[in-house]
């Protein structure tokens, strides 16, 4: 049995670092006389799950229309720094299932549209994950590929990542985005959506997973269920 991750959202809640850089951009934005009125992280991640745009949150927190291009910039800058991974929580549960996973001898590994070397930092920050994902059970996207194009990239880097393993007599997949749920379909996976990540059910349900589970524990016990 072989278990492909997705990481963000999975096994690692990204909201704290989002909503840090979020915070920080606004306040590297507004003049000294402009007001701005930044959301609550709640508010703030519950937009991000709809996927609302970011002149749109940039405008709901107090920034003007013409502010809008520089914090769309700093975002991008800043929200995949290195620096920031320190901001990276593993998600409630998580390493229970992965713990569950690996006693079943299921064979897992990540496939994630981090970079090598923002994998290996959050790794870095938090070893208990070398247990699961030694070097060579990470599959990553190019140090040299954009960031907010994973619709179009996931799925061909678990093409990539599959071609190059040897098969397996079963192979599940679980992911928190459409771009998850589209790469596994594309490579005749199932695949189960988990809602610990960055967007919310109904967003999920439009793309049709499998199934749609709250967290990686519950979504390892469907798939003990299925086997």
């Amino acid at each position: 049995m072989r278990l492909i991750l997705d990481f963000d959202g999975v096994i690692a809640d990204l909201s704290e670092r989002y909503y840090r850089v979020y915070r920080w951009s606004l306040t590297e934005i507004a003049t000294p006389e402009q007001t701005i009125t930044p959301l609550s992280k709640t508010d703030f991640w519950q937009l991000e799950r709809l996927k609302t745009t970011r002149p749109e949150i940039a405008l709901k927190s107090g920034l003007t229309n013409s502010q809008t291009k520089q914090y769309i910039q700093l975002r991008k800058e800043n929200a995949h720094a290195l620096k920031n991974m320190i901001h990276d929580r593993i998600i409630d549960g998580s390493l229970q299932a992965l713990q569950i996973a690996k006693s079943l001898g299921w064979e897992i590994m990540t496939v994630t549209m981090r970079r090598h070397s923002e994998l290996a930092e959050v790794i870095r920050l938090n070893p208990r994950l070398e247990e699961f994902f030694p070097g060579d059970r990470r599959f990553t996207k190019p140090e040299e590929a954009e960031h907010d194009r994973d619709l179009n990239q996931k799925p061909l880097l678990l093409k990539t990542t599959l071609a190059s393993l040897s098969p397996a007599e079963s192979t599940w997949m679980v992911g928190d985005t459409e771009a998850d749920i589209r790469a596994a379909q594309t490579c005749n996976i199932p695949v189960i959506a988990v809602l610990s990540g960055i967007r919310d059910r109904q967003i999920l349900e439009d793309f049709r997973p499998d199934y749609i589970a709250n967290d990686l524990l519950e979504a390892v016990t469907l798939i003990q269920t299925k086997l």
